[in-house]
């Protein structure tokens, strides 16, 4: 003979599958973009997918130092994994709702029970006991998941967690490249700042000799004016350039997780800029897909969105749990175990929103619509990788035909420098022409130097969109905090 509970069960899950005309989807939609196999078509770039590290290219041993560090000590970093160990903290919960919960309390004080009650009322007096009353009591709770709805948030959570992790590598990215780009800029302002200090002393050169010449009446007063404005000019170049260098220094610093002014020595001391002189690997789409944290972000918070719509699904259906009880109080401690003070129950607990459905299916509708906007941000993440790639692929092989051009003019303006400089010798040419040839040689020089930067920034900007750098990172430690009360608040104190 079945018991009387099963029945009711069974006609209630048939009622919920009547009910229920939602359907959870089983798996995330695909994406729509047409993924290229070639990425790039440049002499600047190659095939192969780059490396993990790809900042040892510049065969920089210091650089790949203060890399490592600022990838264990950076402090965006540590929040990032912050939000990853809070992120694995809901999936923890989300996996402990599948067992089963319990509860125990106790309690003692004055009063009167439900039983002291019944006694009164079958006695037909409107007295009722009451004085010290001693209680225990427990339960034991189980959800039958039979339609997800905790296999779903299970699935949420971890595609959460799963995003959180990509999200934390996209910050690893973003530090690699600007340690990078902050050395390769402290470098190349550095050089920058030396031949501009070297294009004025040569303006100086060329003002004293006006100011010769006008002396012995063989100059003008608008030749020293004219040499005036070129050193008044030369000497204008040189505090910005000084001044983008400390602010690459500094900005080294703090990736490192250092104050601003411990600017590492090693990058202090550079100036000369490294280059990489082979074309740069930068792989397939595919390769690239699979290397973007932030597509792989964006794809897992499909998926948790896609997880979600299971959950509110579920929520058509009956919560069905299996409960257990007991109950013990007594007017006395010792009246605890006796059998004439326990009350207890074992048997299924059923919760359920029906008929009135409709706010279960507006949050369908609305764990549906953001299904919606998380394949659209995934297809745009998609496009925005290709995109900038592409971009700074070109933009790359621009910065090298440019740095090529002024590399030529360079060379030439330097053999001209120097035929010049034999023509004076010769007594064929005057101190003016071979201080002009001299100045253009300078000018050339630093157009070069220009351009070697543009073609470092260049290199960094393709790296970072291919997403390069997080694959073999250490990992981040988290420092105990500090809850001694410092000698002066950072933000100040109100009294």
């Amino acid at each position: 003979m079945s018991h009387p509970s099963s029945g009711l069960i069974a006609a209630i899950l048939s009622a919920s599958l009547l009910a229920g005309c939602a359907t959870a989807p089983g798996t995330p939609p695909q994406s729509t973009v047409a993924i290229p196999g070639q990425l790039a078509d440049s002499e600047a770039v190659r095939s192969d997918a780059p490396p993990p590290d790809w900042w040892r290219l510049y065969h920089e041993p210091a650089l790949d130092v203060l890399v490592e560090e600022a990838l264990t000590n950076n402090r965006d970093l540590r929040a990032a994994l912050a939000n990853l160990l809070q992120a694995r903290s809901i999936l923890s919960e989300a996996r402990g709702e599948l067992w089963p919960t319990t509860n125990l309390s106790g309690g003692a004080g004055e009063g009167s029970t439900l039983e002291d009650q019944i006694a009164a009322a079958s006695e037909g007096t409107d007295k009722i006991r009451t004085g010290p009353r001693f209680d225990i009591r427990t339960s034991v709770s189980w959800e039958l998941d039979l339609f997800g709805r905790l296999r779903s948030t299970v699935k949420a959570a971890e595609a959460d967690a799963q995003a959180s992790a990509a999200l934390e590598d996209g910050v690893r990215v973003a530090v690699a490249a600007g340690v990078t780009g902050a050395w390769l800029d402290a470098c190349g302002y550095a050089h920058r700042a030396d031949v501009a200090r070297q294009s004025l002393a040569l303006a100086q050169r060329g003002l004293d000799l006006a100011e010769r010449l006008l002396a012995a009446g063989s100059g003008l007063p608008v030749d020293v004016l004219r040499a005036e404005v070129l050193v008044d000019q030369a000497s204008a170049a040189i505090p910005m350039l000084d001044a983008k260098r400390h602010d690459a220094l500094t900005e080294l610093a703090v990736l490192t997780g250092r104050p601003p002014a411990e600017i590492p020595s090693a990058a202090a001391a550079c100036r000369r800029l490294p280059a990489i002189t082979t074309p740069l690997p930068i792989g397939n789409g595919l390769t690239l897909l699979r290397r973007r944290p932030d597509v792989r972000a964006a794809e897992r918070k499909l998926a948790a969105n896609t997880a979600r719509i299971g959950v509110a699904v579920a929520d058509l259906y009956p919560r069905i749990s299996l409960d257990g009880g007991a109950a013990l109080s007594s007017p006395t401690v010792g009246g605890i175990a006796s059998r004439n003070n326990l009350v207890w129950r074992v048997g299924p607990l059923l919760s359920w929103s029906f008929p009135n459905v409709s706010a279960v299916h507006a949050r369908i509708r609305y764990a549906q619509a953001g299904e919606a906007a998380g394949l659209a941000d995934f297809d745009a993440t998609i496009l925005r990788a290709l995109k900038e790639v592409d971009q700074t692929a070109e933009d790359y092989g621009a910065a090298l035909r440019r740095q090529g051009d002024l590399r030529a003019a360079a060379d030439h303006s330097a053999r001209a420098d120097r035929l010049m400089q034999i023509q004076r010798s010769a007594g064929a040419a005057t101190a003016l022409e071979a201080l002009d040839a001299e100045r253009a040689d300078i000018d050339a020089q630093a157009a070069l130097a220009a351009a070697d930067s543009d073609v470092t920034t260049t290199q960094v900007a393709l790296f970072k969109a291919l997403g390069g750098g997080w694959e073999n990172a250490p990992a981040i430690v988290l420092p105990s905090p500090q809850r001694t009360a410092p000698v002066a608040s950072v933000t100040g104190s109100s009294k």
